[in-house]
């Protein structure tokens, strides 16, 4: 891991985990991974509570988009490591006679002690800390559904732009295939933007088909199911396949 690789950078905390065979090293990492994860995952739900109060209220489908998500719930993890293993390190202080071991052996390896190690994993903390710009600009980037129109947010934009359903120029559907099958259902508006309203919520989409039909009714717009082809014709779902085979209303 990164923070290994720079002494400045926290790296004095994992030394002490690794160092000597005493069996209170091994509760470092038996501490400091669960706190990476956690710390991970509420880093991941802030930003998608943020991008939860974007969406309009009278929303009946909402989601980030697939970049948007991945700038989302990836880029916490850096910062996390660095929480992680000042918790890790922090629970193993706590440790009576685990601090006495270890205050034993950081007499022979100056610079590794508790305060240096902190110091160290929260300059690193400090320096990966801009890359949560990355998580807030992920969840930015979303699109809403509602009953009068399309609500879209570009990653950089501060303001959400506003779509009447009439404005639908075209939806091409399809499928994909890499370790699970992705659904499409692409759906261009009048200044060419595209959204994929089925590839990250497939069961909610799903779910609120019937009042995107319902709100298409009486829409002129082009339809287009050439993305179904290929591996997914013979792993994909039935139920799906017959869905974006049809056009969600008639001409």
């Amino acid at each position: 891991m990164a923070a290994s690789e720079n002494p400045d950078l926290g790296s004095r905390a994992h030394t002490r985990a690794r160092r000597g065979k005493s069996g209170w090293s091994l509760l470092f990492p038996l501490f400091s991974f669960p706190a990476i994860g956690l710390s991970w995952y509420l880093l991941a739900q802030l930003f998608l509570s943020y991008q939860k109060i974007l969406y309009p209220r009278a929303a009946f489908l909402s989601s980030g988009t697939r970049i948007g998500n991945i700038f989302m719930f990836v880029s916490p993890a850096f910062p996390s490591i660095a929480v992680g293993f000042m918790v890790g390190n922090a629970l193993v202080w706590c440790i009576p006679r685990a601090r006495e071991a270890l205050k034993r052996k950081d007499e022979k390896v100056p610079g590794t002690e508790f305060r240096s190690s902190q110091r160290g994993l929260a300059k690193f903390g400090w320096y990966v800390s801009p890359v949560l710009l990355f998580s807030f600009l992920g969840a930015n980037n979303f699109w809403s559904l509602t009953a009068k129109g399309i609500h879209y947010r570009p990653m950089v934009s501060p303001l959400t732009r506003h779509y009447d359903w009439s404005e639908v120029r075209s939806i091409e559907t399809g499928c994909s295939v890499s370790k699970v099958v992705d659904y499409h259902f692409v759906m261009t508006l009048r200044d060419g933007t595209s959204i994929d309203l089925a590839q990250e919520t497939p069961g909610e989409f799903w779910t609120a088909y019937a009042q995107i039909q319902q709100a298409l009714t009486g829409v002129t717009y082009q339809f287009s199911a050439q993305g179904l082809y290929g591996r997914c014709l013979n792993s994909g779902s039935r139920r799906w396949l017959e869905l974006l085979s049809q056009r969600p209303t008639p001409i």
